[in-house]
């Protein structure tokens, strides 16, 4: 009968209790070495493979035959030969990619709607916007993107450490002496785990499919520089710690304190570029003996036809004379036509691109659009948008799930001041593509949508980019003299671009 979490922590053999807590993964361990080559171009096998790929072996000087007088022999001296090197041409084309789908993603920071019903629920909303600003969650959203589109997994693991900054020491000392209240001087902080980063992760689900632990083995190196190989294992309440290469030696475990398991994991049976991995190999092929032939044709031979009789005149007018049967004199041009060569190229990159939903930003690729709308772009970039929505499957939950233990974390460090509201607030969160928004036709559409009553003005004001100061601007119930929604909506928007304009020049 197999055994639950509490039955495999309870075992006094460490080494079977983490061969049990390794295979509570239901899937099998990325093969980080596989992953690394393809997605660093220094490995892909165009530049170590030198059997599939070896370098040019070139004739330095012919076999001759050589007569011994002394034993009346002739023999033969083998011909010589040097190997050159060959054009090896690596292309980055996983990273862009993957670097292009990550800015769709997650390059305009997921939204958060939430409706406080009241102080308290507004206090924790703004506890949550500060956690994610002290930890750079914008940042390291594109890092676990990245992550889980080319190394197929990642996790973000959350602890608590003590605020020991200037600021807070100095407002509990103050506090203190007056007989004031003192908040507690808790920091969240987060840490992201990946392959790429030394990590093997080991999530540990139920029968139902639930994660209730998680496990991670990684090197630690020490001070006289020798690694040691670690083991931890994370549940919804307590943190264990062994020293594998020393005997499996356990370290005393510990409460991490919150209510829920502190890891959230994203994964994906396969990297996101691994269906486009063909073409990527034989675009570096193509590209690679392209090079090679230009290199060899880039000098013409002069082949000369006859019998060469003399030389005439000096330097610039100088001739070479030849006589006999069709004598003359040509250089030898390559006649191939490169044009096969560029349309395969650029039918692969194109195809690679195309099956990932991934547009081209580049010059060459946007300079025929010319002043495109913000409705233009939206089509140019409907594929990239499509990708994010599937992307969502995983990475949208994954926000959600952060956000949900962030508010039960704060309720749980300051139970007196976001207990409550950590019971009863709605945050929900969503991906917000990347998109060029063309200012003016967002105001046009906003001013319509209100001034035909579509919409009222705050749903003009949000959508016309607003949304920092929605509450302000409503609050404007009065028009000026002579003055339309319409006047009200473009008028919020210019004061808008004054503030952001203000800014700037204060910068």
């Amino acid at each position: 009968m197999p055994l639950n979490l509490e039955e495999i922590l309870a075992l006094s053999d460490i080494g079977q209790k983490i061969n049990y807590l390794k295979k509570g993964r239901k899937t099998e361990l990325p093969d980080c070495c596989k992953l690394w080559d393809d997605w660093n171009p220094e490995r892909h096998e165009i530049m170590v493979d030198k059997k599939k790929y070896p370098d040019r072996k070139v004739l330095e000087k012919e076999a001759e035959k050589h007569f011994d007088e002394k034993t009346g022999k002739t023999y033969e001296i083998e011909a010589k030969y040097k190997t050159e090197p060959v054009n090896r041409i690596s292309i980055p084309l996983e990273q862009d990619i993957v670097n292009i789908q990550t800015a769709f993603t997650v390059g305009t920071e997921p939204s958060m709607d939430c409706t406080p019903t009241d102080d308290d629920e507004k206090k924790l909303l703004d506890a949550v916007k500060a956690v994610f600003k002290s930890n750079k969650i914008k940042y390291q959203n594109k890092k676990i993107v990245r992550a889980w589109l080319s190394e197929q997994e990642a996790a973000e693991y959350w602890y608590v450490t003590d605020d020991d900054s200037f600021w807070a020491k100095f407002w509990k000392k103050i506090k203190t002496s007056f007989g004031g209240k003192v908040k507690p001087t808790k920091k969240l902080k987060s840490v992201l785990w990946s392959p790429f980063r030394g990590d093997k992760l080991y999530p540990f689900f139920n029968d139902e499919g639930k994660m209730i632990a998680f496990s991670r083995e990684y090197k630690k190196k020490l001070m006289d520089d020798s690694e040691v190989i670690c083991f931890m294992t994370i549940t919804d309440k307590m943190v264990y710690q062994w020293d594998l290469s020393k005997g499996y030696e356990e370290r005393t475990p510990f409460a991490h304190g919150f209510p829920k398991l502190p890891v959230l994991y994203a994964y994906r049976p396969e990297p996101y570029c691994k269906k486009i991995k063909t073409f990527r190999v034989r675009l570096e092929k193509l590209l690679s003996n392209y090079a090679d032939c230009i290199d060899y044709h880039f000098f013409p031979i002069l082949e000369l036809i006859g019998e060469v009789i003399g030389f005439t005149g000096k330097t610039k007018d100088r001739m070479v004379k030849l006589e006999g049967e069709g004598a003359g004199a040509r250089y030898l041009t390559w006649n191939q036509v490169p044009d096969t060569v560029k349309f395969e190229a650029e039918t692969l990159t194109n195809m690679a691109y195309d099956m990932s939903n991934t547009p081209r930003i580049s010059f060459e690729t946007l300079k025929g659009v010319g002043k495109a709308s913000g409705t233009a772009f939206r089509f140019m970039f409907m594929g990239a948008h499509m990708a994010v929505e599937n992307h969502g499957e995983v990475i949208g939950e994954f926000l959600q799930r952060r956000v949900n233990f962030i508010v039960s974390a704060l309720g749980s460090i300051n139970p007196t001041e976001f207990s409550k509201a950590s019971q009863t607030i709605d945050i929900e969160t969503e991906l917000v593509p990347y998109m060029i928004d063309d200012l003016n036709d967002k105001v046009t559409t906003a001013v319509s949508a209100v001034s035909g009553g579509v919409w009222s003005r705050r749903e003009g004001i949000m959508f016309a980019g607003n949304a920092d100061r929605v509450e302000e601007a409503v609050s404007y119930t009065h028009l000026r003299a002579h003055e339309t929604g319409r006047n009200l909506v473009c008028r919020l928007l210019l004061e808008k671009k004054k503030m952001k304009n203000e800014k700037k020049n204060k910068n």
